[in-house]
């Protein structure tokens, strides 16, 4: 018998039996890792930096809903005491002047939200709750050196108080909503009806 060398095996041969074994491909294997390289180098940026703009969001929403209420907490408590003050006929000079200081620490705030905000809602809302932390000092205003003695002028004094005090409520709560919004949280809308059992 002769011996008659066998051709060695072809190029196209080699890379096709070593492309298509009987274990996992390794066609496949390599387009796994070109398509999880494209991945890192060119998708993961894109999802990181929309996770990072969404932190940012969060971190501006958390951050201005805490200051707004401690402030609204102060405002509000504050013009409780002021309210009594007057009844009672106590000077009242020292928590208006707090009061006012409020007013435009929270308008500057409401100033600084007015960028982030995306439909015309957020600033309405900024300015409305301006408009009616004002109307509530003014009837401190229109009230002070009044006295208050029959049952009569207290339920009118109460009246006023508790009209600018309505005032603010439903603008206080669609700012909340807005900043919300802004932070993408989907808040409850400020005309969702909440009583129980609804």
């Amino acid at each position: 018998m002769t011996d008659t060398p066998t051709p060695p095996p072809s190029r196209r041969r080699i890379v096709t039996s070593f492309l298509g074994g009987d274990r996992t491909p390794m066609w496949f294997t390599l387009i796994v890792l070109l398509a999880g390289a494209a991945g890192t180098y060119f998708l993961a940026p894109q999802v990181n930096a929309q996770f990072e703009a969404q932190k940012l969001r969060t971190d501006f929403v958390v951050r201005n809903y805490n200051d707004l209420r401690v402030k609204m907490e102060d405002f509000q408590g504050l013009y409780s005491v002021v309210v009594q003050k007057l009844v009672t006929g106590e000077p009242v000079q020292d928590e208006v002047l707090r009061l006012q200081e409020l007013v435009a620490r929270v308008g500057a705030q409401n100033l600084a939200l007015l960028p982030m905000f995306t439909a015309e809602a957020g600033p309405k809302a900024t300015a409305e709750v301006n408009a009616a932390m004002n109307g509530m000092i003014n009837v401190i205003f229109a009230n002070a050196g009044k006295v208050i003695e029959t049952d009569e002028q207290l339920a009118a004094y109460q009246a006023e108080v508790m009209a600018a005090t309505n005032a603010l409520v439903v603008p206080l709560l669609e700012l909340y909503v807005r900043i919300g919004e802004v932070g993408r949280l989907n808040p409850t809308e400020k005309n969702t009806e909440l009583t129980p059992g609804s």
